[in-house]
């Protein structure tokens, strides 16, 4: 049995075609953006904030990395006044 090559015209292949070609293998290559990867970190907070942590987590029957997800994400939500009062509030911990 003897193996047939295929009849392939590869003189009419264009810079364009090759271009296309080589970002669609790039974008392949990428690595995703976003992740739901848990990354650990270490935080030092005054133990008025961890009470406070620490109480709204029973209450809500959540971890406290819930609660600091939540409350992050409802910082990022504020307006840029809102965020300072909030920024000042803190210091009062």
């Amino acid at each position: 049995m003897k193996l047939q090559k295929p009849d392939l015209d590869l003189t009419d292949s264009s810079t364009e075609t090759k271009n296309s070609t080589t970002q669609f293998i790039k974008a392949g290559d990428k690595r995703p953006t976003t992740s739901n990867k848990l990354i650990p970190s270490t935080f030092r907070l005054p133990e008025t904030a961890i009470s406070i942590l620490d109480t709204e987590a029973e209450r809500a029957g959540q971890n406290k990395t819930a609660i600091l997800k939540a409350a992050i994400l409802a910082y990022s939500n504020l307006d840029e006044n809102s965020k300072n009062l909030a920024l000042l509030d803190s210091f009062k911990l």
